[in-house]
């Protein structure tokens, strides 16, 4: 399959992007549940060298089943790749600029076709996006949930407005062409 340049990048986040409350349960020394973090997510990345596209990502694991009673592990410390780990997840939500904002760039939104070896879970959450695939697309609306098996796809925001998605990412298989 060919290389895609869907790359997450060290710039800084624009500040007018969104950022999320993260909490996290756990168990206090007595064994009660309690709230063992709650703040805003620490892993935020821009995508393609473009400010205004970020990529919040929440948890990483990289195994099934998951050890809930070991150390506190996020797995987004450092930088989180796009795809998720072989046999593990990652959840996250993506803010989509609209193509306007970086529509002349190289990586722009017509260079941004990818397939990850996962089953990702897409929820609409707000704005408006359309998801394309390779011989068609469909407009998706805060509330629609797209099931993407391994496909080659893209994102594309034709509106003026962010839109945002959230995603389950489960590691998996990417369909061979």
């Amino acid at each position: 399959m060919a290389e895609h340049n869907v790359t997450l990048s060290g710039a800084a986040p624009a500040p007018t992007t969104r950022r999320f409350r993260r909490l996290v349960t756990g168990l206090d020394e007595s064994g009660k549940a309690v709230f063992v973090s709650d703040g805003e997510s620490p892993s935020v990345q821009v995508v393609a060298n473009t400010p205004t596209f970020v990529v919040t990502n929440f948890w990483q694991h990289a195994e099934v089943p998951v050890d809930n009673n070991a150390p506190l592990d996020d797995g987004v410390s450092g930088p989180v790749s796009l795809n998720p780990p072989a046999g593990g997840s990652v959840f996250r939500i993506v803010e989509f600029p609209p193509d306007s904002d970086w529509s002349d760039r190289p990586d722009g939104p017509s260079d941004q076709v990818h397939a990850t070896p996962s089953l990702d879970y897409a929820l609409v959450i707000e704005g408006d996006v359309w998801a394309v695939l390779d011989g068609e697309e469909r407009e998706m609306h805060p509330g629609d949930v797209l099931i993407q098996r391994g496909t080659r796809h893209a994102w594309s925001n034709r509106t003026q407005k962010a839109a945002l998605v959230a995603f389950t990412l489960i590691g998996g298989t990417a369909v061979q062409d």
